[in-house]
């Protein structure tokens, strides 16, 4: 990505007190339109191709291409190749020049961002250690209708930053939660102010909660009090009081109603206990049994879900155990999922178990049902063959991923 320092000017979206420190794009070339004027391939799928392939920078010279006039794209198209790149920028830790992107396609070249534009950014500018210019894009982002992702990130990086005091008095500002979907900011404050107390002000405070948010009579406060359960239920581990992360654990009453990321977060809490206690078997065993609830209805869990619960089995090398859970949650009818297969030959490549890797990438391959391997399984696999010295094989799979990258960009039209 070609870059030059950017002039000391003023933007309409701000980026920080002046624009010296980002990197920025030098000007496209007009006469670069030819090279997606007239293609089969619109320019929307050929960018988001090329992130799909971890080619960033590819991607980022042809988004470039969206602001030249010649080149005809629907405004719909454009702001979703600017967000793929920005989104792809910032995914990758290029923070500096993700946040440059931002600024040359909204601010140089007034194309109009959307909600998800300033998400990425917002986040950006958090992860950097930069709330206040966080909060002060945020502030234009408002006409654009912030989501409940753009609350959770400013509540979260608040709290982190200055204490949730200063989080508490953001989400009463901002009329955050003003709908059942946005409880996270709440969430974050929650734990904030938790991480603050001491173990009797911590068990009254969770005993506040439930009196106000264990309802069976609400189902929105019911999943929220199961959300809030989870925290204190971690806090407790975290202070090395068994007895009442397993009392708190045990007001969850109900698993059919469980959030699949509340389930997920439970159980990382509870795998990840069990093995720094002598007692972990117990743990363990809450741990499964909660899986196997979340497995009963096909709404309550994911692919996360089940690439927890094999990921634990590989750590603690019960090999058998990690293939027995994810061939049967891959059974009885439900759906199977491509990034659990990902996930299974991952780790499968990293231990030196290749035949039993290319059963599985064989079944991505032909399978009609499950779509085909992507980049990082390809990459899983060629890793795998060359620690495990069979180049030849390494080099036959390199070369199926670069036929895979030619289709992509080649045989598809709009």
């Amino acid at each position: 990505m070609s870059t030059c320092v950017a002039s000391s000017t003023v933007a309409r979206y701000p980026l920080g007190k002046d624009l010296s420190w980002l990197p920025t794009l030098e000007d496209v070339n007009p006469a670069a339109a030819d090279l997606v004027m007239g293609r089969p391939v619109s320019l929307l799928y050929r960018v988001l191709t090329m992130t799909e392939l971890s080619d960033v920078d590819g991607a980022v010279e042809l988004a470039r291409l969206s602001v030249l006039k010649d080149v005809r794209c629907r405004r719909h198209d454009t702001i979703l190749i600017c967000n793929a790149v920005i989104g792809a920028m910032c995914q990758a830790k290029r923070l500096e020049e993700g946040i440059a992107l931002f600024h040359y396609f909204f601010n140089k070249n007034n194309i109009v961002p959307n909600i998800a534009s300033f998400n990425h950014v917002i986040k950006a500018f958090c992860e950097l250690g930069r709330v206040d210019d966080a909060l002060q894009l945020y502030r234009h982002a408002a006409r654009f209708g912030p989501d409940k992702e753009t609350f959770s990130v400013l509540t979260q990086a608040l709290a982190d930053a200055y204490g949730y005091r200063e989080a508490g008095i953001f989400m009463g500002l901002s009329g955050c939660l003003t709908t059942a979907d946005d409880w996270t900011p709440m969430l974050i404050e929650i734990r904030g102010r938790l991480d603050q107390m001491n173990a009797e002000d911590a068990d009254d405070y969770f005993h506040m909660n439930r009196l106000k948010f264990d309802d069976d009579d609400y189902d929105d406060d019911d999943e929220v009090f199961k959300s809030i359960a989870t925290i204190f239920v971690e806090y407790w581990f975290k202070h090395g009081n068994e007895e009442k992360a397993i009392e708190c654990y045990n007001t969850i009453r109900t698993w059919e109603s469980l959030p699949v990321t509340t389930g997920n977060t439970l159980l990382r809490i509870l795998l990840a206990h069990g093995k720094e206690v002598e007692a972990g078997a117990l743990f363990e065993v809450k741990a499964k049994d909660l899986f196997y609830n979340m497995l009963k209805k096909h709404k309550r869990f994911d692919s996360e879900t089940i690439n927890i619960m094999v990921d634990y089995w590989f750590e603690i090398d019960e090999f058998n155990k990690a293939m027995e859970t994810f061939n049967e949650s891959q059974q009885h009818g439900r759906k199977r999922m491509v990034r659990c297969y990902s996930n299974v030959i991952a780790r499968l490549c990293e231990r030196g178990m290749m035949s039993e890797a290319e059963g599985l990438f064989e079944d991505m391959c032909s399978d009609k049902d499950l779509s085909p391997p992507d980049v990082s399984t390809f990459r899983s696999m060629v890793s795998g063959y060359v620690r495990a010295g069979r180049v030849d094989d390494a080099i036959k799979t390199s070369n199926k991923l670069a036929i895979l990258k030619l289709r992509k960009v080649s045989i598809y039209e709009d």
